[in-house]
């Protein structure tokens, strides 16, 4: 049996066009004993990174999208920019290289990635896919469903995902992770490149590798010191190095900068280049789960690549035409890349192949019957320029880039199969198709059929489909997908899922009057199709979960109503937060969507004579000194002083004597639940002759003190084994004759005297073991 290889053909039609200093892996000190040294020192080697005037490579700084770009342009020498990058502008630094990299299919062609962000590694996944060719319309994702977080992936992503984990590239960490949303840093990076190159799967066919006098010297980056200083910590950071990427920052963004200024320079100088140092960015702490540990996921993916049946395949990268390639091996693959050669015609001693990709960039490429090329499935993948296809031997047809244009002509096919986007097909009146699919994700495609198909499924959003021709069966599951009016026999759009597309929320939130509830209603208009979703409502971004919702119905008109009752303060917000949220999974495309709608309550206070004074205001007010003119303390400031003091009582009462206003205070209920219910206006003890402050208790009751010079009737004591207690004012003996009236400031020889009415209320009321607080 042939060995098969997949077989990358590389036109290369122009010199090497990124600049990188000649440098020694050994000029870098945070790579020495790094866990990725040995692909560090090849991306030095073959001018794919550089490093600062310092003595830095930044292995550990987070890449960037700009970087993921120069550096593949730089491993693929792409040199076209047929293709602008949307929305940056043209006079930004790294807009060649963005243009390049559009162009050559490395980065999304809707622009959808930030260039200046850190690039996440699903991101990555697709990229580098792309760029080697190995991007396949319908790959099998089920080998991705080992690891936990691969459902959070878009399916473009998780086939990417697929085919590299296949092919033993990709395998994950030992929590079963793949981390998809984490940041990769330069040394991972660059790891995974070369886990591809050096790999018994791919074999490239020419090198690649930079020649010794396309490099230039360097020129000194000014702006190093200045970084340096900016970022202190990045030098004891990039020291940490030893498989620890978790978060570490380094800020040499200047030398992307200066890359890309440099290639320019190249270009605008006939290849003379004015080289700057490096491709590196700013490393953001990834975070728990957030990327594996290099060390342990380099050598699980290199045992699976080793253990993986497909080691004996082969990507051969190659000059300007298809010659050289062996013509009596079987290959499953042979990837075009760079711009279109011209393909050898023979009808004898044909290149034999599974799968022809086409990656090609600018030229249009004419795929007929006379080429020495034997394929029964073609591939148009990443890239830019037209494809026409005339060649009657090819049964399949898939397309894996995005904005292409694709002319099919006399052809009868098995499948087309599209997961690109914004890609324009053609198929003509002498083309026949029994099977044409839109893959989920696969979007914005316009398909024009003169010929006759069988069956179809539009899986992919936004598909356009219009025509002459005619299709027996239409199957419609991507939603704002059109097929024209008398083309099909028949048409099934029932399995469209519009989701939360086009949903909207308003949400109502009236003023709350003081002792009110907060209500709040949301009405969500603008569904296209019923749908059981999950609803929430958020109270102060907290979830609130009585409204909690797990079969909530969503149609348009929906209104979903709140209530929450709120405890009223007298310092208390008077805007609160409210917010209602949708979340609904796709059952077309599986990605998981949202809604939300927050609103602002206003809440409508209480005055402030509504609520009782601040415990700490009235502990710093009350005192136990007695000064002519003091005011009695209102009854609120009373039932705050007892309660933030933390008094108990053996009995429902609490007697508090205040020596400052000269009252007696009594109060019901229990600790920290005191309720004042009565004041007695009293008479404490004179100067020389104080009551002691102090906590104590009613000891036991008489009708009254006979003297032969006073009467005082009756007593309530207290202080137990003293003389102490509360009484009347003083009588001439045996008699109802005030001998002393005095009341409202100290006057007694230790007691408390009361009037009449208030001795009495405690005689009568008061049980024996009530605490008294004298203070």
């Amino acid at each position: 049996m042939l060995k098969k290889r997949i077989i990358a053909s590389l036109c290369i039609v122009a010199i090497c066009t990124s600049s990188v200093s000649a440098a020694n892996i050994a000029d870098f000190a945070d790579a020495n004993g790094h866990w990725a040294y040995n692909a560090l020192s090849n991306a030095v080697n073959d001018g794919y990174l550089g490093g600062t005037d310092d003595g830095k490579l930044n292995p550990n700084s987070s890449l960037t999208v700009a970087q993921m770009a120069v550096i593949l342009n730089r491993v693929f020498r792409a040199n076209n920019t047929a293709l602008t990058y949307k929305g940056i502008s043209q006079s930004e630094w790294y807009a060649n290289d963005a243009n390049k990299a559009v162009s050559a299919g490395f980065l999304p062609f809707n622009g959808s990635l930030n260039i200046n962000s850190n690039v996440k590694r699903a991101e990555v996944f697709e990229a580098v896919v792309n760029a080697f060719g190995l991007a396949e319309a319908d790959a099998d994702i089920s080998n991705l469903t080992k690891f936990s977080d691969w459902t959070q992936m878009t399916l473009n992503q998780r086939r990417a995902a697929a085919v590299l984990v296949q092919k033993g590239f990709l395998s994950g960490n030992e929590k079963g992770l793949l981390a998809p949303s984490s940041e990769m840093s330069r040394a991972e990076f660059v790891t995974l490149i070369y886990r591809i190159l050096d790999s018994d799967v791919i074999d490239f066919h020419g090198d690649l590798k930079r020649d010794d006098n396309q490099i230039e010297q360097p020129v000194k980056e000014e702006n190093t010191q200045q970084n340096e200083a900016e970022n202190p910590e990045s030098n004891q950071n990039d020291e940490q190095n030893q498989g620890d990427t978790s978060g570490l920052n380094d800020d040499n963004t200047n030398d992307v900068q200066n890359d890309a200024e440099a290639e320019s320079d190249e270009q605008n100088n006939g290849g003379e280049s004015k080289e700057q140092a490096d491709v590196s960015e700013d490393k953001e702490q990834t975070g728990e789960g957030s990327t594996e540990t290099e060390q342990e996921d380099t050598q699980n993916e290199q045992e699976n690549t080793a253990n993986d049946s497909s080691a004996d395949v082969q990507i051969l990268v190659n000059v300007s035409d298809l010659s050289g390639i062996n013509t009596e091996n079987e290959y499953e693959s042979i990837i075009l890349s760079g711009n279109a050669p011209e393909f050898p015609k023979s009808k004898d001693n044909k290149i034999i192949t599974e799968r022809f990709v086409i990656n090609t960039a600018g030229s249009t490429v004419d795929f007929t019957d006379d080429m020495a090329v034997d394929t029964k499935t073609l591939v148009v993948g990443s890239g830019n320029g037209a494809v026409n296809v005339s060649k009657n031997d090819i049964t399949d047809i898939e397309v894996t880039g995005s904005g292409r244009t694709i002319n099919l002509s006399g052809m009868n096919l098995n499948s087309l199969v599209i997961s690109g986007t914004n890609n324009n097909i053609y198929v003509d009146d002498k083309t026949s198709i029994t099977n044409i699919k839109t893959m989920v994700g696969g979007s914005s495609n316009a398909i024009n059929i003169s010929g006759n198909v069988q069956n179809a499924q539009f899986d992919g959003a936004y598909t356009s489909v219009s025509g002459s021709g005619s299709i027996e069966n239409v199957v419609v599951r991507g939603s704002y997908t059109s097929v024209q009016e008398g083309m099909y026999q028949t048409f099934d759009d029932s399995k469209v899922d519009y989701g939360l597309d086009g949903a909207v929320l308003s949400i109502e939130t009236p003023l709350v009057k003081a002792g009110g509830d907060i209500k709040a209603t949301v009405t969500i208009k603008g569904v296209k199709k019923p749908i059981v979703a999950s609803a929430q409502w958020y109270y102060e971004d907290a979830k609130d979960n009585i409204y909690a919702n797990n079969a909530f119905e969503v149609f348009d008109g929906k209104t979903s109503a709140y209530t929450k009752d709120i405890e009223f303060t007298k310092n208390m917000k008077l805007w609160q937060n409210v917010k209602f949220v949708v979340t609904y999974k796709n059952t077309v495309t599986e990605q998981i969507e949202t809604l939300s709608a927050a609103g602002s309550v206003q809440i409508q206070n209480y005055p402030s004579s509504h609520y009782l004074p601040d415990a700490s205001e009235v502990l710093a007010k009350v005192n136990s000194t007695y000064r002519k003119g003091n005011k009695d303390y209102t009854k609120d400031e009373k039932t705050v002083f007892v309660n933030a003091k933390g008094y108990a009582s053996d009995t429902k009462y609490l007697i508090w004597v205040s020596r400052s206003a000269q009252m007696v205070n009594v109060f019901e209920g229990s600790r920290y639940n005191w309720k004042l219910i009565q004041e007695f206006q009293c008479a404490t003890g004179k100067a020389s002759s104080p009551t002691p402050v102090g906590v104590t208790k009613t000891t036991y009751k008489q009708t009254g003190w006979f003297t032969d010079s006073y009467t005082c009737r009756p007593v309530v004591r207290f202080y137990p084994g003293t003389g102490y207690a509360f009484h009347s004012r003083l009588y001439y003996p045996n008699s109802n004759k005030l001998k002393d009236p005095s009341i409202g400031f100290p006057v007694s020889a230790g007691c408390v005297r009361m009037m009449d009415e208030g001795i009495y209320w405690l005689y009568d009321n008061i049980p024996s073991g009530t605490t008294v607080v004298i203070f």
